[in-house]
């Protein structure tokens, strides 16, 4: 297997993209597609260095960027969780894009290629195919929800009297407790309050420790994810999306981002109500947010590259 970074201008003029990927090594067997990482919230792409080495390891091409705020992609530390308002979520979602275009671009055009998002990157994915799911052979949401459309429109209307009043930048304990702050509630007796992202204690102690990880967003980044369950939540945003698009959702059945299991269900039904015909849904019993960093890790990237399998060779 071979790394290496790539850099890249953002789509909001500003902001410098950091990107990694990973491939099998040139003597190895052909490529047997490529997968893009969204990854989620408060977090960054080295978190999913072992998945993608799992994906490597079965042939397929890995890459991942750093969204706006997060990771390798800010200039200083003061920038993590910060989405400028004139960027928003368009902006995230054509940094993909970008991406897309550059390690496709290092492959035959016959190579299938997957758009994989976790969390707030499984929402970025859903806005991202009502928009350029041309060429795609596929999409995998996972850790996703179904956000009602009045609680992301009431959530909005907060963080623009925020914004108006104590600019794009400022860190709203209101928002924070309106957004993640609410999961911690979902777990009883917990160790701490992001026990809702994992039962192994080791994950939730190495994410509270990493300090690109768990920061509070911004008004403009909440504004910006916002944005992006609001669209999730549109029926008619989903009937743009190319009906014979095969997508997997995956999720923790004790997930509180997918309301327990009830909200990636929903979603699912938005779709299969849109008129896709090829969607697939694993709930797994017991597991938390973060299933790709659970005991039980193993058993999803199984499933994940089954599926995979199934639908690109």
């Amino acid at each position: 297997m071979r790394t290496s970074t790539v850099g890249y201008m953002s789509s909001d003029g500003v902001s410098r993209i950091h990107a990694r990927t990973w491939e099998p090594d040139s003597s190895g067997p052909v490529v047997a597609g490529i997968v893009q990482i969204a990854h989620g919230m408060a977090e960054h792409i080295e978190r999913y260095a072992p998945f993608a080495e799992q994906l490597v390891s079965q042939g397929y091409v890995v890459c991942a960027e750093d969204h706006i705020g997060h990771g390798g992609s800010v200039s200083s530390t003061s920038q993590l969780g910060h989405i400028p308002h004139a960027a928003g979520a368009d902006a995230l979602i054509e940094d993909m894009h970008e991406l897309r275009r550059i390690v496709a671009g290092r492959y035959s055009s016959v190579v299938p290629y997957v758009m994989f998002g976790h969390s707030m990157g499984s929402y970025m994915v859903r806005a991202y195919l009502t928009r350029h799911a041309d060429g795609l052979a596929g999409a995998i949401m996972c850790g996703t929800g179904q956000v009602p459309a009045a609680l992301s429109t009431a959530g909005l209307l907060v963080a623009h009297a925020l914004r108006t009043i104590k600019g794009e930048e400022h860190r709203s304990p209101l928002l924070d407790s309106m957004g993640v702050g609410a999961y911690a509630k979902a777990i009883r007796d917990a160790r701490t309050p992001l026990d809702w992202l994992s039962r192994d204690e080791k994950n939730v102690d190495d994410y509270i420790a990493d300090p690109l990880c768990g920061f509070m967003f911004s008004v403009g980044g909440y504004e910006a994810v916002l944005s992006l369950t609001k669209e999730a939540a549109n029926a008619a945003q989903a009937s743009r999306i190319p009906a014979d698009l095969p997508m997997l959702f995956i999720s923790g059945a004790d997930d509180p981002v997918g309301a327990q299991g009830r909200g990636v269900r929903e979603a699912v039904e938005e779709y299969r109500r849109a008129g896709m015909r090829d969607v697939d849904l694993v709930l797994y019993e017991g597991l938390r947010h973060e299933i790709l960093n659970e005991a039980e890790a193993g058993t999803v990237v199984a499933d994940v590259t089954s599926w995979l399998e199934k639908h690109l060779r």
